[in-house]
């Protein structure tokens, strides 16, 4: 009764954010498809590409040409900064607001005053971020069909990929919420501990973007959670989704057993 009343609070907590980027997430979606389904832009793009140095069209060989085809912008749809901003907001946020700041305000203490057991109440956060994160991500993935279907064709090859994607999206906003709980159980009281998980991803953002513009860094790429989510790759088959889907799920599940060892040790007064 009490981890069901705790679930319900995260998500009362949590809404409003949620509900906001589930509805923008979905409408950007279908800009995204209609535009590329009305406009005749490759011409355009084309004789602004050409003029692009050599490195810079190479990167752009693989990341923006596909989104010419329809398949490419539906994919793009899901790695669209906007996007994957909203997600980490919310990945961060969940752990960010449930353990640091209640810990600040005294209501953590409180709660576990109750028989709520320690690990308990990280699960059960975990379990909430992990539902929240898959509901907006689900809004977007029937969004992006429903678009697909009304401006295009959808096909279930275009189905079983996008359900990859979203799959594979959903991993990896899990992963980002998993080391924030890291950050907030070793950390102090206050939002620092916001503040580093979110540079701590963009600097993953950044470094995955720079290493696809520089052979000199781009030996750093096994090492970016961003590499194992590439949506154009999965939607043109130039991805391994079981490995990407692999390796996200380990590194969730190592983050999930440190965050348990920690907060059982950690005094919360």
């Amino acid at each position: 009764m009490i981890r069901l009343s705790y679930w319900h609070l995260i998500w009362k907590n949590n809404r409003g954010f949620a509900i906001f980027s589930m509805g923008f997430i979905t409408l950007l979606q279908f800009l995204i498809l209609y535009l590329i389904s009305t406009a005749d832009t490759s011409s355009i793009i084309t004789a602004i590409i050409e003029q692009l140095p050599e490195k810079l069209r190479i990167f752009l060989n693989d990341s923006f040409f596909n989104t010419l085809s329809f398949q490419g912008a539906a994919a793009f749809g899901f790695n669209h900064p906007l996007v994957l901003a909203l997600l980490a907001i919310n990945a961060i946020n969940i752990p960010l607001h449930h353990i640091t700041r209640e810990m600040e305000s005294g209501t953590l203490e409180l709660l576990l005053a109750h028989p709520f057991k320690r690990h308990s109440f990280i699960i059960s956060l975990w379990v909430s971020g992990c539902l929240i994160l898959f509901t907006i991500i689900l809004a977007a993935l029937i969004g992006s069909l429903s678009a697909i279907a009304i401006f295009h064709h959808l096909s279930q090859e275009i189905i079983t990929k996008m359900m990859q994607i979203s799959f594979n999206q959903w991993l990896l906003f899990i992963l980002i919420m998993s080391y924030t709980m890291i950050i907030t159980t070793f950390g102090e009281k206050g939002n620092k501990t916001g503040n580093i998980s979110a540079v701590l991803t963009l600097i993953f953002y950044l470094l995955h973007f720079l290493s696809q513009l520089w052979e000199s860094i781009a030996f750093i790429k096994p090492f970016n959670i961003f590499t194992y989510y590439e949506p154009q790759k999965l939607m043109f088959n130039h991805g391994n989704f079981l490995t990407d889907i692999s390796i996200l799920s380990s590194l969730i599940l190592v983050c999930l057993f440190i965050s348990l060892w920690q907060f059982g040790r950690r005094d919360i007064s």
